[in-house]
């Protein structure tokens, strides 16, 4: 199946709850890994694989942000002598946040990498740091935080904050932040005929995005015309450094989502290199030069995290970026997708039931999770080690790509979905 060009938008879209029902096949597809398969088997039968499928599959039992368990156990210790973490999800799972808090005091992280825009990073180590939910900031900006905007990812990111771990976001500027943006353009603009305008335009942005989450639609405010961002420059011209960067942000992120109408595969890559010059361009505030790297704890979509060439379209990823960090340090990254079987999940329109229990690309791995009863680790280590050195055939691509890519599978039996405060 080759990559579609409105592509761009509906993944972007399963980033929050609230978009267009119609954005959603196109990213389940996408998470199955479907981009890139090639006919397969329903099942991998080839006897190594089932063997060391058996040999390095391990129970774990979680309760809220504790874990135990032989999987807890052999997950802690990769942990430890990882210094950066990365964790691949499919969003809106309400079992996931507790996980990575539990990974967190592990790892006990120096910096939280997180799938979102700098400014809502800016805005959400302030609110976190707070008492309470951040309902207020919810109601004035609807989904302004993205995940966060879920209250279990936000007692994730209170967690960490009570860990005095920064969050850094190196994602363009979100879908749905144009609103909080150019209000953060307005407080640092000098000019007062200037700041009047943009606050103008904040409201009324944020009043079209909240009428196109209603609607269903794909008429957000990010999707400027070019002689709108030319204007918008022009306005801005003599203002300062912060602002400028804001403007030329909000252009980069306008442009990609523009783009991604016509060319997909273009926008999407676009995008990926943004996120890696972000991330490159925020290590140097917890790293010294010929200092091992700090440690550092990611969470992302799935896609986003894998060692080599993703399942979207070969894409070398943030993923792949971390471990040639690593490489070059001398230490270790770990990678480890977790996902659930089944249950509920937070959606494009709230909650909604599903099964992944037909996904090609993990379907040893549901096969082998009960639907009730503790979750199951899967080490694909031993299984990658055999695939490289020929001793293992996988017919199956998508599965084969899910082998080079991550270290560990984490199979919920049954999740829950993300609730919104």
């Amino acid at each position: 199946m080759t990559l579609r060009p409105s592509f761009r938008f509906h993944f972007t879209a399963t980033l929050t709850r609230s978009l267009a029902r119609r954005a959603w096949p196109l990213a389940a597809a996408a998470l199955t890994g479907l981009l890139l398969a090639s006919p397969a088997q329903a099942q991998e039968t080839d006897t190594t694989f089932v063997r060391l499928l058996r040999k390095n599959t391990f129970a774990l039992t979680a309760s809220g942000t504790t874990m135990a368990g032989p999987g807890w156990d052999k997950l802690r210790q990769d942990i430890q002598q990882s210094p950066l973490v990365l964790l691949g999800e499919d969003h809106g799972m309400a079992q996931i946040p507790g996980f990575a808090q539990a990974v967190a005091q592990v790892l006990q992280p120096a910096v939280y990498v997180a799938e979102i825009d700098k400014y809502q990073a800016q805005d959400l180590n302030r609110l976190a740091a707070q008492p309470g939910l951040p309902t207020a900031y919810n109601r004035q900006y609807s989904m302004g935080l993205s995940f966060y905007s879920w209250a279990e990812e936000f007692e994730l990111a209170r967690a960490l904050r009570a860990q005095n771990v920064p969050i850094v976001g190196i994602d363009q500027v979100s879908l749905l932040a144009t609103g909080s943006l150019f209000d953060r353009m307005a407080t640092q603009t000098k000019n007062k005929s200037a700041k009047a305008y943009l606050r103008s335009r904040a409201a009324a942005y944020q009043a079209q995005d909240n009428a196109t989450i209603a609607k269903g639609t794909n008429n957000f405010s990010i999707y400027q015309r070019p002689t709108a961002l030319d204007s918008l420059r022009r306005l801005t011209q003599k203002e300062g450094p912060l602002v400028q960067q804001m403007v030329r942000d909000f252009a980069l992120s306008s442009e990609i989502y523009a783009l991604n109408k016509t060319q997909g595969l273009k926008s999407h890559q676009l995008r990926i290199n943004s996120m890696k010059r972000s991330l490159l361009e925020s290590l140097p505030a917890y790293s010294q030069p010929g200092q091992p790297l700090p440690k550092m704890l990611f969470k992302f979509g799935a896609l986003h995290i894998g060692r080599g060439a993703s399942l979207l379209a070969g894409v070398f990823d943030v993923g792949n970026l971390a471990l040639n960090l690593a490489d070059v340090h001398d230490q270790k990254s770990l990678h480890i997708f977790i996902i659930g079987k089944q249950g509920a999940k937070a959606g494009p329109n709230g909650a909604a039931q599903y099964s992944n229990n037909d996904e090609k690309m993990l379907q040893p791995f549901l096969a082998a999770t009960p639907t009730t009863g503790p979750w199951q680790v899967f080490d694909l280590r031993p299984l990658r080690r055999a695939l490289l050195n020929e001793r293992l055939k996988v017919s199956n691509q998508p599965l084969a790509t899910v082998l080079l890519d991550y270290d560990y599978v984490v199979i919920i039996p049954e999740t829950t979905a993300s609730r919104s405060y």
